[in-house]
């Protein structure tokens, strides 16, 4: 009879350990600092925009638009089937509302600003303009008419241009909004990212000197290149030292992306090169501001890219 009590004492302290290895072992993953184990990285657990901090989540609006165009007139009378085309493509996640505010004028303007080269005080109406010009990529006049739907030509000699604005990383001080631009001109492909970094609390856009101190700016491309250095050991990337820091930099939870155009440190076949260098080698070089977001900072979250619905 003891051996029996003494056998389902064993067993009940076992379960009792593995739950309590279990809780510790989530307990640890959600304190981690490594993005990468966060069960919390995907959009998918609590729906829009949720932060685990203690702010209001923040709304978002998703709308999608494509726009074609195929030439009046065939390339060439001996190809009567054979027409220029044209695509353009848009798509954003807009936040209508942050930390309950739906005040996201200064937001809004610099969205439109960078994605559209417009500022209207509407993304909705800066989309219709991008998409209601069929000519782009080239320097020939040519006279297109907008079609329903893809066009079905035998040989597509065409540009395609797109828009994507999207959340990337938010937290209980920062919203980062993304705009991701790409052409395709019949040849090449070309990519422009640009970053829009919010203050949530303070609803105010964050540019780059209100982020590192600009009396640090040496300092910081000297970290920038050592980091580039170690890249290049062993790796393939034969990444070049930069003159200057990239105009685009983002943000995430545990650092600062430098975002580098395609050739700028690099083959420009190797597209836009981003150098990651953590908070904590670039915190004596913040400004008061954005040393104080970083030290209070909670509830982080990462968004993933919008894709175009095919």
């Amino acid at each position: 009879m003891r051996t029996k009590r003494a056998f389902f004492i064993v067993i009940a302290v076992l379960v009792i350990l593995d739950i309590a290895a279990a809780f510790w072992y989530v307990a640890g993953r959600l304190n981690s600092d490594d993005e990468s184990t966060n069960p919390f990285d995907t959009e998918k657990a609590v729906g829009d925009s949720a932060i685990v901090g203690e702010t209001v989540p923040d709304k978002f609006e998703i709308t999608e638009r494509s726009a074609y165009f195929v030439s009046k007139s065939p390339v060439s009378s001996s190809k009567p089937d054979v027409h220029w085309t044209s695509a353009k493509r848009y798509k954003g996640r807009i936040p209508v509302s942050v930390n309950g505010s739906d005040a996201i004028a200064d937001l809004l303007k610099h969205i439109e600003s960078r994605a559209f080269g417009l500022e209207t005080g509407s993304v909705n109406t800066c989309a219709a303009a991008f998409l209601k010009s069929p000519k782009f990529n080239s320097s020939a006049t040519i006279d297109y008419k907008a079609v329903s739907k893809a066009p079905q030509v035998r040989d597509v000699y065409g540009n395609v241009s797109t828009i994507k604005i999207y959340p990337t990383f938010t937290s209980d001080y920062l919203l980062v909004m993304a705009i991701d631009k790409q052409d395709y001109d019949g040849t090449t492909r070309t990519q422009h990212m640009s970053y829009v970094i919010y203050n949530r609390k303070k609803h105010h856009v964050l540019e780059k000197e209100n982020i590192l101190s600009q009396k640090h700016l040496p300092k910081i491309l000297a970290l920038v290149n050592s980091h580039i250095d170690e890249l290049n050991m062993g790796g393939s990337l034969n990444l070049r030292h930069a003159s200057n820091l990239p105009a685009e930099i983002t943000l995430g939870r545990k650092g600062i992306l430098f975002v580098f155009e395609s050739g700028s440190i690099a083959d420009i076949d190797k597209g836009i090169i981003d150098v990651f260098l953590p908070y904590s080698r670039l915190k004596p070089y913040f400004t008061t501001e954005f040393k104080n977001i970083v030290e209070a900072n909670n509830g982080y979250w990462d968004y993933e890219p919008v894709k175009f619905d095919d």
